[in-house]
Protein backbone atom coordinates (compact mmCIF):
# COMPACT_ATOMS: atom_id res chain seq x y z
CA UNK A 1 0.00 0.00 0.00
CA UNK A 2 2.87 2.39 0.86
CA UNK A 3 4.54 1.83 -2.52
CA UNK A 4 1.21 2.36 -4.30
CA UNK A 5 0.67 5.64 -2.42
CA UNK A 6 4.18 6.83 -3.25
CA UNK A 7 3.80 5.96 -6.94
CA UNK A 8 0.49 7.84 -7.08
CA UNK A 9 2.12 10.95 -5.59
CA UNK A 10 4.92 10.78 -8.15
CA UNK A 11 2.49 10.20 -11.02
CA UNK A 12 0.28 13.08 -9.90
CA UNK A 13 3.26 15.44 -9.68
CA UNK A 14 4.49 14.56 -13.18
CA UNK A 15 0.97 14.77 -14.66
CA UNK A 16 0.41 18.19 -13.07
CA UNK A 17 3.64 19.53 -14.58
CA UNK A 18 2.71 18.30 -18.06
CA UNK A 19 -0.83 19.70 -17.80
CA UNK A 20 0.52 23.13 -16.79
CA UNK A 21 2.72 23.16 -19.90
CA UNK A 22 -0.14 22.02 -22.14
CA UNK A 23 -2.60 24.67 -21.02
CA UNK A 24 -0.21 27.59 -20.71
CA UNK A 25 1.47 27.34 -24.07
CA UNK A 26 5.05 28.66 -24.08
CA UNK A 27 7.52 31.38 -23.04
CA UNK A 28 11.11 32.35 -23.50
CA UNK A 29 11.56 34.05 -20.12
CA UNK A 30 12.98 31.84 -17.37
CA UNK A 31 10.91 32.02 -14.19
CA UNK A 32 12.67 29.18 -12.37
CA UNK A 33 14.84 30.16 -9.41
CA UNK A 34 16.59 26.80 -9.00
CA UNK A 35 16.62 25.87 -12.72
CA UNK A 36 19.88 27.13 -14.23
CA UNK A 37 19.04 25.60 -17.62
CA UNK A 38 16.42 28.33 -18.08
CA UNK A 39 19.00 31.12 -18.35
CA UNK A 40 19.00 32.23 -22.01
CA UNK A 41 20.75 35.51 -22.92
CA UNK A 42 20.45 37.03 -26.42
CA UNK A 43 23.34 36.66 -28.87
CA UNK A 44 26.62 38.16 -27.58
CA UNK A 45 25.11 38.87 -24.14
CA UNK A 46 25.99 37.42 -20.73
CA UNK A 47 23.98 36.39 -17.69
CA UNK A 48 25.69 36.20 -14.30
CA UNK A 49 23.93 34.35 -11.49
CA UNK A 50 25.12 33.66 -7.97
CA UNK A 51 23.25 32.25 -4.98
CA UNK A 52 23.61 30.98 -1.44
CA UNK A 53 21.96 27.57 -1.11
CA UNK A 54 21.39 25.82 2.21
CA UNK A 55 20.50 22.17 2.75
CA UNK A 56 20.28 19.98 5.84
CA UNK A 57 20.03 16.26 6.56
CA UNK A 58 19.04 14.82 9.94
CA UNK A 59 16.52 12.43 11.59
CA UNK A 60 18.97 9.56 11.57
CA UNK A 61 16.92 6.35 12.17
CA UNK A 62 19.72 4.81 14.28
CA UNK A 63 20.50 5.69 17.89
CA UNK A 64 23.53 7.75 16.80
CA UNK A 65 22.99 11.52 16.77
CA UNK A 66 23.91 12.47 13.19
CA UNK A 67 23.36 15.67 11.21
CA UNK A 68 24.79 17.28 8.08
CA UNK A 69 24.43 20.90 6.98
CA UNK A 70 25.80 22.37 3.76
CA UNK A 71 26.09 25.83 2.27
CA UNK A 72 26.66 25.99 -1.49
CA UNK A 73 27.66 29.11 -3.39
CA UNK A 74 27.19 28.51 -7.14
CA UNK A 75 28.71 31.00 -9.58
CA UNK A 76 27.08 30.71 -13.01
CA UNK A 77 28.10 32.39 -16.27
CA UNK A 78 25.90 32.02 -19.35
CA UNK A 79 26.77 33.29 -22.82
CA UNK A 80 24.56 33.62 -25.92
CA UNK A 81 26.90 32.28 -28.61
CA UNK A 82 24.13 32.42 -31.22
CA UNK A 83 20.44 33.18 -31.08
CA UNK A 84 19.79 29.42 -30.84
CA UNK A 85 22.90 28.28 -28.94
CA UNK A 86 23.70 28.97 -25.27
CA UNK A 87 26.83 28.06 -23.30
CA UNK A 88 26.93 27.78 -19.50
CA UNK A 89 29.74 27.36 -16.98
CA UNK A 90 29.08 26.73 -13.28
CA UNK A 91 31.46 26.50 -10.34
CA UNK A 92 30.20 25.79 -6.82
CA UNK A 93 32.00 26.64 -3.58
CA UNK A 94 30.70 24.37 -0.80
CA UNK A 95 30.99 24.27 2.99
CA UNK A 96 29.87 21.11 4.81
CA UNK A 97 29.50 20.46 8.53
CA UNK A 98 29.03 16.90 9.85
CA UNK A 99 27.89 16.24 13.43
CA UNK A 100 28.20 12.61 14.55
CA UNK A 101 27.62 12.24 18.26
CA UNK A 102 29.88 14.78 19.96
CA UNK A 103 32.26 15.03 16.98
CA UNK A 104 31.99 17.86 14.44
CA UNK A 105 33.86 17.91 11.12
CA UNK A 106 33.96 20.96 8.84
CA UNK A 107 35.08 20.85 5.20
CA UNK A 108 35.02 23.47 2.46
CA UNK A 109 36.24 23.75 -1.12
CA UNK A 110 35.37 23.74 -4.80
CA UNK A 111 33.10 21.10 -6.31
CA UNK A 112 33.52 19.77 -9.85
CA UNK A 113 33.33 22.31 -12.68
CA UNK A 114 30.17 21.97 -14.79
CA UNK A 115 29.83 22.92 -18.48
CA UNK A 116 26.56 22.85 -20.46
CA UNK A 117 25.38 23.55 -24.01
CA UNK A 118 21.73 24.34 -24.82
CA UNK A 119 20.35 24.33 -28.37
CA UNK A 120 16.99 25.91 -29.19
CA UNK A 121 15.09 23.26 -31.09
CA UNK A 122 11.99 25.32 -31.73
CA UNK A 123 10.51 28.70 -30.86
CA UNK A 124 6.89 29.64 -31.48
CA UNK A 125 5.54 33.15 -30.91
CA UNK A 126 1.87 34.07 -31.28
CA UNK A 127 -0.28 36.94 -30.00
CA UNK A 128 -1.65 34.74 -27.21
CA UNK A 129 1.38 32.72 -26.13
CA UNK A 130 4.98 31.78 -26.85
CA UNK A 131 6.85 28.52 -26.43
CA UNK A 132 10.46 27.38 -26.56
CA UNK A 133 11.91 23.85 -26.49
CA UNK A 134 15.62 23.16 -26.09
CA UNK A 135 17.66 19.98 -25.46
CA UNK A 136 20.70 20.34 -23.21
CA UNK A 137 23.91 18.40 -22.72
CA UNK A 138 26.29 18.98 -19.83
CA UNK A 139 29.45 17.53 -18.32
CA UNK A 140 30.91 17.49 -14.82
CA UNK A 141 34.70 17.92 -15.03
CA UNK A 142 36.44 16.36 -11.97
CA UNK A 143 38.31 19.42 -10.70
CA UNK A 144 36.83 19.52 -7.18
CA UNK A 145 38.45 18.98 -3.82
CA UNK A 146 38.58 15.46 -2.37
CA UNK A 147 35.22 14.87 -0.70
CA UNK A 148 33.46 17.30 -3.04
CA UNK A 149 34.46 15.65 -6.33
CA UNK A 150 32.99 12.55 -7.97
CA UNK A 151 36.43 11.80 -9.50
CA UNK A 152 34.71 11.14 -12.81
CA UNK A 153 33.23 12.79 -15.87
CA UNK A 154 29.43 12.75 -15.41
CA UNK A 155 27.14 13.26 -18.41
CA UNK A 156 23.95 15.36 -18.08
CA UNK A 157 21.26 14.91 -20.78
CA UNK A 158 18.23 17.18 -20.53
CA UNK A 159 15.19 18.75 -22.15
CA UNK A 160 14.08 22.27 -21.25
CA UNK A 161 10.65 23.73 -22.06
CA UNK A 162 9.73 27.31 -21.26
CA UNK A 163 6.33 28.91 -21.78
CA UNK A 164 4.40 32.14 -21.26
CA UNK A 165 0.82 33.27 -21.66
CA UNK A 166 0.15 36.87 -20.66
CA UNK A 167 1.62 37.36 -17.18
CA UNK A 168 1.88 33.63 -16.47
CA UNK A 169 5.04 31.67 -17.23
CA UNK A 170 6.27 28.13 -16.69
CA UNK A 171 9.59 26.31 -16.93
CA UNK A 172 9.96 22.55 -17.19
CA UNK A 173 13.26 20.71 -17.00
CA UNK A 174 13.78 16.95 -17.42
CA UNK A 175 17.32 15.67 -16.83
CA UNK A 176 19.14 12.34 -16.71
CA UNK A 177 22.61 12.22 -15.13
CA UNK A 178 24.95 9.38 -16.06
CA UNK A 179 27.30 9.45 -13.10
CA UNK A 180 30.75 7.84 -13.30
CA UNK A 181 30.53 7.83 -17.09
CA UNK A 182 34.34 7.99 -17.20
CA UNK A 183 36.37 7.41 -14.03
CA UNK A 184 39.66 9.19 -13.43
CA UNK A 185 40.97 7.40 -10.33
CA UNK A 186 40.65 3.72 -11.30
CA UNK A 187 38.14 3.04 -8.50
CA UNK A 188 35.62 0.21 -8.86
CA UNK A 189 32.96 2.35 -7.14
CA UNK A 190 30.37 4.05 -9.39
CA UNK A 191 27.91 6.67 -8.18
CA UNK A 192 24.26 5.99 -8.96
CA UNK A 193 22.59 7.65 -11.95
CA UNK A 194 19.94 10.33 -11.38
CA UNK A 195 16.58 11.28 -12.89
CA UNK A 196 15.42 14.81 -12.13
CA UNK A 197 12.14 16.54 -13.02
CA UNK A 198 11.68 20.22 -12.15
CA UNK A 199 8.97 22.77 -12.91
CA UNK A 200 8.47 26.44 -12.05
CA UNK A 201 5.23 28.40 -12.35
CA UNK A 202 5.36 32.19 -11.98
CA UNK A 203 3.09 35.23 -12.31
CA UNK A 204 4.85 38.52 -13.10
CA UNK A 205 3.41 41.95 -12.33
CA UNK A 206 5.22 45.00 -13.75
CA UNK A 207 5.35 48.52 -12.32
CA UNK A 208 6.65 51.97 -13.29
CA UNK A 209 6.16 54.14 -16.37
CA UNK A 210 8.46 51.95 -18.47
CA UNK A 211 7.68 48.71 -16.61
CA UNK A 212 11.25 48.73 -15.21
CA UNK A 213 10.12 47.11 -11.96
CA UNK A 214 8.47 43.70 -11.63
CA UNK A 215 7.59 41.29 -8.87
CA UNK A 216 6.84 37.61 -9.47
CA UNK A 217 5.67 34.94 -7.03
CA UNK A 218 7.15 31.58 -8.06
CA UNK A 219 6.10 28.04 -7.23
CA UNK A 220 8.47 25.17 -8.02
CA UNK A 221 8.30 21.38 -7.85
CA UNK A 222 11.31 19.07 -7.79
CA UNK A 223 11.34 15.27 -8.08
CA UNK A 224 14.59 13.29 -8.05
CA UNK A 225 15.40 9.58 -8.05
CA UNK A 226 19.04 8.69 -7.32
CA UNK A 227 20.06 5.07 -7.85
CA UNK A 228 22.27 3.22 -5.38
CA UNK A 229 26.03 3.43 -5.74
CA UNK A 230 27.72 0.28 -7.01
CA UNK A 231 30.99 -1.52 -6.26
CA UNK A 232 32.04 -4.02 -8.95
CA UNK A 233 28.44 -3.94 -10.22
CA UNK A 234 26.85 -4.68 -6.83
CA UNK A 235 24.66 -2.15 -5.01
CA UNK A 236 26.27 -0.53 -1.96
CA UNK A 237 24.13 -0.68 1.17
CA UNK A 238 22.55 2.54 2.47
CA UNK A 239 22.89 4.50 -0.78
CA UNK A 240 20.23 5.78 -3.18
CA UNK A 241 17.11 7.84 -2.50
CA UNK A 242 14.02 9.49 -3.99
CA UNK A 243 12.40 12.77 -2.92
CA UNK A 244 9.80 15.35 -3.92
CA UNK A 245 10.02 19.06 -2.99
CA UNK A 246 7.44 21.86 -3.12
CA UNK A 247 9.04 25.31 -3.13
CA UNK A 248 7.42 28.77 -2.96
CA UNK A 249 9.60 31.71 -3.93
CA UNK A 250 9.71 35.34 -5.03
CA UNK A 251 11.59 37.36 -7.66
CA UNK A 252 12.09 41.11 -7.77
CA UNK A 253 13.27 42.59 -11.08
CA UNK A 254 14.70 46.02 -11.83
CA UNK A 255 15.82 46.45 -15.46
CA UNK A 256 18.42 43.67 -16.01
CA UNK A 257 18.90 42.92 -12.28
CA UNK A 258 16.95 40.20 -10.42
CA UNK A 259 16.85 39.41 -6.71
CA UNK A 260 15.38 35.95 -6.00
CA UNK A 261 14.64 33.65 -3.06
CA UNK A 262 13.12 30.20 -2.58
CA UNK A 263 12.10 27.91 0.31
CA UNK A 264 12.36 24.16 -0.36
CA UNK A 265 10.06 21.81 1.58
CA UNK A 266 10.50 18.01 1.28
CA UNK A 267 6.93 16.67 1.23
CA UNK A 268 7.91 13.06 0.41
CA UNK A 269 11.16 11.13 0.48
CA UNK A 270 12.46 7.59 0.60
CA UNK A 271 16.00 6.64 1.59
CA UNK A 272 17.38 3.23 0.69
CA UNK A 273 18.61 1.56 3.87
CA UNK A 274 19.70 3.60 6.91
CA UNK A 275 20.33 7.23 5.97
CA UNK A 276 19.55 10.70 7.27
CA UNK A 277 16.55 12.51 5.75
CA UNK A 278 16.45 15.78 3.87
CA UNK A 279 15.08 18.76 5.77
CA UNK A 280 13.80 22.21 4.73
CA UNK A 281 16.30 24.26 2.72
CA UNK A 282 16.47 27.65 1.08
CA UNK A 283 18.30 29.68 -1.52
CA UNK A 284 18.73 33.38 -2.13
CA UNK A 285 20.62 35.06 -4.92
CA UNK A 286 20.95 37.56 -7.72
CA UNK A 287 21.27 37.50 -11.50
CA UNK A 288 22.40 40.17 -13.90
CA UNK A 289 22.38 40.39 -17.70
CA UNK A 290 24.97 42.56 -19.44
Amino acid sequence: MKKLFQSRITGLAISSILLIIFFLGGSLLAGGISIDAGLTPPKDRWIFRTQIRYMERNNNPTMTDKKMTMYMHPIVLVYGLRSDLTLMLKQVIARREMDIGSTTTKTSGFTDLFFMVKYRLTRINTKKYSIGIAPTIGLDIPTGRVGFSSDSYNLHLGLFVTAQKRAFGVDFNLKYVWNSASKTNGSNTNFGDEIEIKSALNYQKSFGENADYAIAPVFETHYSKISANKFDGTNITNTGESFFFLSPGLKFTYASFILEGLLQFPVWQKQEGIQTERDTGFLIGIRLMY
